[in-house]
């Protein structure tokens, strides 16, 4: 082999050496603030996100311009909530992967799998120097923050609302313990009873008691058949929109339990908040 053909030799190996190491190595952009995004997806497109953590899995879906879990029960999520879930579409990485070899990033067992929509995502260990979290899509592999899995819910409970009526929700007539309360002006918000309640419950006094009920936020959500079969009528609700829930009622030393009739969770109110929502003269 003559000097010239060794010399060949060496070039074109270290050119193959070089392309191979460029290969393996995170791609960086050219300009030192550029990043990867990890999706171009527009979160608002999304209908159905998936959820598998920990061995179980939580669905939602997106009913009009709200956002409820369908499995695995029915119950209106909180849209803060999802929204942060819906973020991850817009993280940026500064380090990108070939995804040639899942173990390397410990995605062989994902800790969090992800579907939006069609699209899935697999969150896998933390970089031991930089403290970011491999994140997996599209065959490739991101460095991304970890709050991105920190934002997914453990327990599909932790994404349920932990507010009894959506604010939506709004509320035009109460059917209370056999009283009708209803709204005679909506842009004073004034309430009138019947006569059998008693003349001293003011038209403040029941403003006051109906916004409890639009935004009592539950101390503890309860899945529990049980007592859910053994609470009784308490309310029937008639909205705006033309929509009736129906509520019945556990009281226990815990407090009371209320139920929606289209939904499968319970809301615990502790005392005094109970015996507020319960009980017109619980203001007083």
């Amino acid at each position: 082999m003559t000097y010239h053909s060794q010399l060949n030799l060496i070039m074109l190996a270290t050119i193959i050496g070089l392309a191979v190491f460029l290969y393996l190595t995170p791609q960086f952009q050219s300009e030192p603030d550029a990043t990867f995004q990890v999706s171009l997806r527009d979160p608002d497109t999304v209908q159905v996100i998936r959820i598998i953590r920990h061995g179980e899995e939580t669905i939602l879906r997106r009913i009009g311009s709200s956002w409820y879990l369908s499995s695995p029960y029915h119950a209106r999520a909180d849209e803060e909530l999802v929204d942060k879930i819906l973020n991850v579409l817009s993280a940026n990485s500064r380090q990108r992967y070939p995804l040639t070899n899942s173990e390397e990033f410990n995605l062989d067992n994902p800790l969090i799998e992800l579907y939006l929509d069609d699209d899935y995502f697999a969150f896998g260990g933390l970089a031991p120097t930089t403290n970011q979290q491999y994140l997996a899509i599209n065959q490739h592999v991101y460095l991304v923050s970890p709050r991105y899995a920190i934002w997914i819910p453990v327990k599909p409970l932790d994404i349920v609302s932990a507010q009894l009526l959506d604010e939506k929700e709004i509320p035009i007539e109460f059917e209370f313990r056999g009283f009708l309360i209803q709204r005679e002006n909506a842009q004073t918000d004034e309430w009138r009873a019947d006569g059998r309640i008693g003349e001293h419950l003011t038209a403040e006094l029941l403003s006051r008691w109906v916004q409890l009920w639009h935004s009592s936020q539950a101390s503890e959500l309860i899945v529990d058949q049980h007592k859910r079969s053994a609470a009784y009528p308490v309310a029937r609700l008639t909205l705006q929109n033309g929509g009736i829930i129906q509520f019945s009622v556990l009281e226990d030393e815990n407090g009371a339990t209320v139920f929606r009739n289209d939904e499968q969770v319970g809301y615990l109110f502790p005392g005094p908040k109970n015996r507020q929502l319960l009980d017109f003269y619980g203001f007083e």
